[in-house]
């Protein structure tokens, strides 16, 4: 498999902030491995089953959303694509990603390939939009003077560029403005076009982005209350208003150029967690979040290996990233 310069981008990113990263907490390496061997194993084990019951809720979100595009599967089916996603984005981290294999699975119940990727699309798109969402409402009810200046410029920052994206992909008079742009992309335009007019028709499902919504917040509480307890398993609080504010900032981040967030999250972690908690806590909860997505990984990696209905060949799936 030919390497893309997308990967090794991604690849040098990640390299160079892990780098920065351990010269940053550079002689607090044996604090650290110390507050991670003191890691209460119930309570980290707690967190782990807090993220897999956000994963469980996640994929109610997923079948629910893959219908508006005629795609029908199983509640089984869905989870273990979930699974298995976090498993190629974890030990795969090459141009086939968790969503193509997602995408490339849901494609084959369905004749149109575009609405197999914009059900993916959607599903993660709701997800961000959700926590955004969530961090911004948070942000309304604090108190005056209890949120640093530099969180709340981040969270106005990630709500604008949210709602921008949420008009622009539900409002065709406005997407049409931006129309002259194409020519930059001309060669995939007619894709584009495709793509986008599969993404807006989801403005007529109101019930429905309503219901995956209200799952979505669901699982993003979940998903909060998991991070809260890895903390408390090195023996740190960190409040739920801090989880609500800090922890949407840090996925967004994540969604930067790298393998899967790695460099990215670790840094935002001991940067965001780190005035509350010392940075030396925060980095350890940043490696205790790394072992519980390699666990997810795992799941997802057995799954794969013992459901011959999801075997594709990779290099089928590197095609799947050309366009």
């Amino acid at each position: 498999m030919k390497r893309k310069p997308s990967s090794i981008l991604r690849a040098a990113v990640s390299s160079t902030l892990i780098l920065v990263l351990l010269y940053v907490m550079r002689g607090k390496y044996g604090q650290i491995l110390s507050v991670i061997k003191g890691t209460d194993v119930r309570i980290f084990l707690s967190g782990l089953a807090l993220y897999m019951c956000a994963i469980l809720l996640a994929s109610v979100r997923l079948r629910l959303i893959a219908r508006v595009q005629s795609i029908v599967m199983t509640y089984s089916d869905a989870l273990s694509l979930t699974y298995i996603g976090y498993f190629f984005n974890n030990f795969l981290p090459t141009s086939i990603g968790g969503d193509v294999v997602k995408a490339y699975y849901l494609s084959k119940r369905n004749i149109e390939k575009t609405g197999s990727y914009t059900s993916v699309f959607i599903d993660r798109a709701i997800g961000l939009v959700t926590m955004v969402l969530m961090a911004f409402v948070a942000l309304l009810f604090a108190g005056a003077g209890i949120v640093e200046r530099p969180v709340k410029y981040m969270i106005y920052a990630i709500t604008a560029l949210s709602a921008a994206g949420v008009v622009f992909m539900l409002n065709e008079a406005v997407a049409r403005k931006f129309s002259a742009i194409l020519f930059i992309v001309r060669p995939v335009e007619k894709q584009l076009k495709k793509a986008y007019r599969a993404i807006n028709s989801y403005r007529h499902h109101t019930i429905l982005i309503i219901q995956s919504l209200a799952i979505s917040i669901a699982s993003q509480l979940l998903f909060f209350a998991s991070m809260g307890t890895l903390a408390l398993s090195i023996g740190s609080r960190i409040s739920a208003l801090d989880l609500l504010l800090r922890m949407p900032i840090i996925s967004m981040l994540s969604l930067l150029p790298s393998i899967n967030g790695l460099g990215l999250r670790e840094g935002a972690t001991v940067l965001l967690f780190g005035p509350l908690i010392g940075k030396t806590s925060a980095f350890a909860v940043s490696v205790l979040v790394i072992a519980m997505l390699l666990a997810t990984s795992l799941v997802g990696g057995l799954i794969y290996a013992i459901s011959p209905q999801f075997r594709v060949k990779l290099k089928d799936l590197d095609k799947e990233t050309k366009i």
